[in-house]
C-alpha cells in the first residue's frame, strides 16, 4: 500500500519532468534543422562537451578535413520538360531488294577497294580495315599474304589469269547483319554472256573506227583530184571524170557504213552495260542486311528478292508518357532525343563459382589492378591489361580466406602503401599488401584481433589511405590501417543493418542502413558523433554513393527516383529519374569521377527487374542543379544481375568494374556522350490506353546511327 501511494505521488512529478524534457534545448548534435521534402536532418555538433551531451567532443578531426565542395549557382527556374524515358528505338524502313535479270549468282559479296599503294581495303561499319595484299605468282608467300576466311575471289579471274594472283579482285563476303551503304554492291550474277557481248562491241567498234578512218582519206583524196579537174572538164575524158565520181561516192558510202557501224557499236555497248550493271545487284540505302534469300551457285530470276535491308537513315523511337501530358503534347512538335547506346565489357572473367560479393581497383598508378571478392571464399587479384601489352600476367591471384568474403576496398592512389582490405563472413579485417604486382601475398600483412560479431558488409577507405570503416550489422568499427588497430566503435544510431559506408574528403563518414536513413558522422581521433540524418528512403537500393568533392549523397526517394542531396544543408539539388513500367533502380547508385570539365557528375545505376534487369544507366547529371541525362547502357552477358561496382581512381586509365551475381566480373570504359544535341518530331499520339499514351517520334539517323531496339530519352518541351 506504502508503495502504491508513493508511486501515485511520483507519477505527476515524472509527467512535469516529461513535459520539460520536450521542450528543453536537444542535447548538441541534435537540432533540427531545415528539413528538404522527405529528408530530415541534425545540425552540426559543436566540439565543446556539453552537460546534455559529454560525448559531443570527438577530439580533433581523424584527418585533415579537405575543402567544402563548392557548386555553381542553380540555373533560373523554368517550365520544367516533359521527360519520356526508356523510349524502344526501331528502324522505320525494310528494303526489299530483288534482282533485275535472271542469272546464276557468282558471288554473295562486295569488292574491295584497289589503294594508291597497291592493297585491297575493306571498311567495315565500325571503322576497321580489312586489308588484302596480292603477290607475283612467282613470289607468293602465304606466311606474308594472309587470307582473312570472308575474303573471296570470283572463280572467272582466277581463271583468266591462273598464274598472276595479283589480278585476282578480292571480294568480302556478306552475312546477315552485315552494315552495308547505299550503292554498294552486294551480289555478283554471272555475267559471260554480256561480258562476251560488251567485248564484241567494242572490237566491231574499232573495227568500224578503222574502216571510217580509210573512207574518210579516199573521200579526201578522190576530193581533191576532182578539184583538179575544176575549169578543165573540156580537156579530160567523160568517162574518166565519171569514174572518179563513182570512186568518191563509193568512199562517201563506206564512210557512212562505217559511221553507222560505229553508232551501233556504241549502242550495243552501252546496252550492254546497262544490263552488266543490272548483273551487280546493289544496296539503295544504308542498312543492316536482316535477310539473304539466296547463296552462290543458285539460279535466281528477275523480280526474285536477293536480300532484305532494313534501312538505318530514319528511325522511330516509342515511349509511354502519363495520360495527364496528354494535351502537352503534340503532332509536329520538335523534341530533343538523348541516345542511351548499349555496350558491352572489354574485359571479363569467370573465375569466382559463386557470386561476387565486392570489387575494388588499387592505386598502381601505371599497372592498376582489380580485387573482386566472393561468397565462394576467393578474393581475387588480377590485371585487366586495358592495353593488351605482353607480359602481363593472365590468371588472377587468390588472397585466401577460410570464410565467404562479403566486401573490399584499396587504399586511394598516392597513399603510403598500396592496400586492399577485405570483410569476410568471419566478421574479421583482413588487410594485404599488394605493393609489388610481381609478389602478391598469400597471407593478410596485418589481421587485428578484433572483429565484428557477424559477417562485414561494408567496407570503405579515407581519402588519404590510413583509415577504414567497416560495418557488420549496425555495428561499425574505425581502424587505422599502418596498425592494424581499432581505433573506436560508432554509436549503434541505426535501427537495422548497414550496407553502405562512404568517407567524404571533410573527415566525415555517410552510413546508409536498412532502416531507410543515411546518416552523417563527424569523425574524430576519440569517437563519433551523428551530425545529420536523412530518412524517409525507400530502401530501394543498398548502396548510396558520394561525390567524389564529399558535397552530395545519392538518396533514394522510391525505386524510379534518385535525388541528389547537398550534405550541407540537406537540400535536393538534381535528380535521377526513371519514369515508366518495368522501370526501376535496385542494388548500388554511384558518383564516378566528376567530368574533365567539371559541369557534371557522374552517376552509375543499377536496374532492378523488368527491362533494365542485367543493366547499368550511365548518366550525366548538372553540377548546377536539375535532370541527369543518361548517356548509355551497359548491358552484363547474359543480363545476370549486378551486385558490385567500382571506378579506376587514375584519370590516366579510366575504366568501371562490376561483378555479377553469376560469379563475373566484367570492365567497361566509359561512355563518351555526343557533343551534338539530337533533334527530332512527334508524328504520332496514341491514347488508346487509360493510364498511359503513346509518343512516336521520328528523327534522321544517318549521322549518329542510332541502334535497333536500343532505348533513348525523349525530351519535350512545354509551349
Amino acid at each position: 500500500m506504502r508503495a502504491r501511494s508513493s508511486l501515485m505521488l511520483l507519477t505527476p512529478l515524472a509527467l512535469v519532468a516529461a513535459l520539460v524534457g520536450c521542450n528543453r534545448t536537444p542535447p548538441s548534435g541534435n537540432a533540427p534543422g531545415t528539413t528538404a521534402p522527405g529528408v530530415a536532418t541534425t545540425a552540426d555538433a559543436p566540439t565543446a562537451p556539453t552537460k546534455d551531451d559529454p560525448g559531443a567532443n570527438v577530439g580533433s578531426p581523424l584527418f585533415t578535413p579537405g575543402p567544402a565542395a563548392k557548386y555553381p549557382d542553380p540555373a533560373p527556374p523554368g517550365k520544367d520538360p516533359i521527360v519520356i524515358p526508356n523510349c524502344a528505338v526501331a528502324y522505320e524502313d525494310r528494303q526489299i531488294v530483288s534482282a533485275e535479270v535472271d542469272g546464276k549468282i557468282d558471288l554473295v559479296a562486295t569488292p574491295m577497294k584497289l589503294r594508291a599503294d597497291g592493297i585491297y581495303e575493306y571498311e567495315l561499319f565500325d571503322g576497321a580495315k580489312i586489308t588484302h595484299i596480292t603477290h607475283d605468282a612467282a613470289k607468293y608467300d602465304p606466311k606474308i599474304t594472309q587470307l582473312d576466311p570472308r575474303i573471296e575471289f570470283n572463280d572467272r579471274d582466277v581463271q583468266a589469269y591462273p598464274k598472276n594472283p595479283e589480278k585476282w579482285v578480292p571480294h568480302w563476303r556478306l552475312r546477315d547483319g552485315e552494315v552495308v551503304r547505299a550503292g554498294q554492291t552486294l551480289c555478283l550474277l554471272d555475267d559471260s554472256i554480256v561480258s562476251s557481248k560488251i567485248k564484241s562491241s567494242t572490237k566491231i567498234k574499232a573495227a568500224a573506227a578503222k574502216g571510217m578512218e580509210a573512207a574518210e582519206r579516199g573521200v579526201q583524196l578522190s576530193q581533191e583530184k576532182m578539184d583538179l579537174y575544176k575549169g578543165k572538164l573540156d580537156l579530160i575524158p567523160r568517162s574518166e571524170v565519171l569514174t572518179d565520181q563513182i570512186t568518191l561516192t563509193r568512199f562517201v558510202e563506206n564512210l557512212t557504213q562505217s559511221q553507222s557501224a560505229i553508232a551501233k557499236a556504241e549502242g550495243d555497248y552501252e546496252e550492254s552495260m546497262v544490263i552488266l550493271s543490272k548483273h551487280r545487284i546493289k544496296s539503295r540505302v544504308n542498312g543492316i542486311i536482316r535477310n539473304i534469300a539466296k547463296r552462290s551457285g543458285e539460279f535466281i530470276r528477275a523480280g526474285e528478292k536477293m536480300f532484305e535491308i532494313q534501312s538505318t537513315e530514319t528511325v522511330r523511337l516509342e515511349g509511354s508518357l502519363d495520360v495527364q501530358y496528354f494535351d502537352s503534347v503534340k503532332r509536329n512538335m520538335d523534341v530533343i532525343v538523348e541516345p542511351a547506346v548499349p555496350s558491352a565489357p572489354i574485359k571479363s572473367h569467370a573465375a569466382h563459382q559463386l557470386e561476387v560479393a565486392g570489387v575494388a581497383v588499387t592505386g598502381h598508378a601505371s599497372q592498376p589492378l582489380i580485387v573482386s571478392v566472393g561468397l565462394d571464399r576467393k578474393a581475387l587479384v588480377w590485371d585487366p591489361n586495358l592495353a593488351d601489352l605482353k607480359d602481363r600476367p593472365v590468371f588472377p591471384h587468390d588472397l585466401p580466406h577460410p570464410v565467404a568474403v562479403r566486401c573490399v576496398a584499396c587504399t586511394p592512389p598516392g597513399s603510403k602503401a598500396i592496400l586492399a582490405v577485405t570483410g569476410a563472413e568471419d566478421g574479421k579485417v583482413r588487410v594485404w599488401d599488394l605493393a609489388d604486382p610481381t609478389k602478391l601475398p598469400r597471407t593478410p600483412a596485418r589481421e587485428p584481433s578484433d572483429y565484428h560479431a557477424s559477417g562485414i558488409s561494408a567496407i570503405a577507405i579515407s581519402a588519404d589511405g590510413k583509415y577504414a570503416a567497416t560495418a557488420a550489422g549496425r555495428e561499425v568499427f574505425i581502424w587505422e590501417l599502418a596498425s592494424g588497430k581499432k581505433m573506436y566503435s560508432l554509436p549503434p544510431e541505426h535501427r537495422d543493418s548497414i550496407t553502405s559506408l562512404a568517407f567524404t574528403p571533410q573527415a566525415r563518414l555517410i552510413t546508409g542502413s536498412r532502416d531507410r536513413t543515411l546518416k552523417e558522422w563527424k569523425l574524430g581521433t576519440e569517437k563519433a558523433l551523428v551530425a545529420r540524418t536523412l530518412d524517409h528512403r525507400s530502401g530501394a537500393v543498398d548502396v548510396l554513393g558520394v561525390s567524389p568533392d564529399g558535397g552530395r549523397v545519392l538518396f533514394d526517394q522510391d525505386k524510379s527516383r534518385l535525388d541528389l542531396v547537398n550534405l550541407a544543408d540537406a537540400q535536393t539539388a538534381g535528380q535521377v529519374t526513371n519514369v515508366g513500367p518495368g522501370l526501376s533502380f535496385a542494388t548500388l547508385a554511384l558518383f564516378g569521377p566528376d567530368a574533365a570539365d567539371g559541369a557534371f557528375h557522374t552517376i552509375v545505376t543499377a536496374g532492378g527487374e523488368g527491362d533494365l534487369k542485367g543493366g547499368l544507366q550511365w548518366w550525366n547529371a548538372p553540377r548546377a542543379g536539375g535532370r541527369a541525362a543518361e548517356i548509355a547502357r551497359l548491358i552484363t552477358p547474359g543480363r545476370v544481375g549486378v551486385t558490385c561496382a567500382a571506378f579506376s581512381p587514375h584519370k590516366d586509365t579510366p575504366f568501371m568494374v562490376v561483378g555479377t551475381a553469376a560469379g563475373t566480373v566484367h570492365v567497361w570504359k566509359p561512355p563518351v556522350p555526343s557533343t551534338k544535341q539530337l533533334k527530332g518530331k512527334i508524328t504520332n499520339i496514341d491514347s488508346t490506353d487509360p493510364r498511359y499514351v503513346t509518343v512516336r517520334v521520328e528523327l534522321p539517323n544517318k549521322e549518329f546511327r542510332l541502334l535497333d531496339r536500343s532505348a533513348a530519352t525523349v525530351i519535350v518541351t512545354p509551349k
